[in-house]
């Protein structure tokens, strides 16, 4: 019984590493989470944040049951995902770079959901295939081929999230503090830079499977 309470221990601690570690990596989702966190305060980054974490659970959970199925099935269709992802990612940063910021100091501004913020956060992460990828390459690098036993998984899953959650409360808390020194014009900036950012994230991310459906085009044209 000390035994599986132990192993089931190490098991949830390393599932909160590896979640904490992937929310860490900034990116344009993160920026998204500070913007949001920046104009309607704390709880809204907290919702935003929240989607995030579930949207790397879920991953989480898609690598943990199947390193190798999710392998075979991601190399199959990565490049119809990298494009989805890609084009759902510049077409939010096009919307964001064309939105009127809102400042904290803007008392009169209605708060938007914070489901929409939960699902918005959640949709996009799930856009994007970085995520397992990050996620089966974690798994696999910290309990090798074999994977992890059934009985390990649930506890592993619930560190995943608990890392990611900690995180982005961690970061909302933060970002919350200064909120109300943020000036309009610096608002301003930082939702052209959040904005940029995704767009150029979903410009990079849309490479790899245009030159995949472009191959194939070229390589007809010089035989013909």
């Amino acid at each position: 019984m000390l035994e599986i309470l132990l192993t089931q221990t190490w098991v949830l601690a390393q599932g909160g590493a590896i979640g904490f570690l992937v929310a860490a990596a900034i990116g344009p989702i993160a920026m998204l989470c500070i913007r949001t966190t920046l104009e309607r305060g704390r709880i809204a980054g907290i919702a935003a944040g929240m989607g995030v974490a579930v949207a790397d659970t879920i991953y989480a959970a898609i690598g943990a049951y199947g390193i190798s199925f999710v392998g075979a099935a991601l190399s199959s269709g990565e490049s119809w995902l990298k494009l989805v992802g890609g084009i759902v990612l510049i077409a939010f940063g096009i919307y964001l770079a064309r939105k009127q910021p809102v400042s904290a100091t803007d008392e009169k501004e209605v708060p938007k959901s914070l489901t929409a913020d939960f699902l918005m956060t959640l949709g996009l992460t799930l856009t994007n295939p970085m995520t397992i990828l990050s996620f089966a390459g974690l798994f696999a690098g910290v309990s090798g081929l074999r994977g992890f036993p059934l009985s390990e998984i649930p506890a592993l899953l619930l560190g995943v999230f608990a890392g990611s959650a900690v995180w982005w409360l961690a970061l909302a808390f933060v970002i919350g503090l200064i909120r109300h020194k943020i000036s309009p014009t610096t608002m301003l900036w930082i939702n052209r830079g959040s904005a940029a950012a995704i767009i150029g994230f979903g410009l990079y991310v849309l490479v790899e499977p245009l030159q995949a459906f472009a191959q194939p085009l070229v390589a007809n044209l010089l035989t013909q």
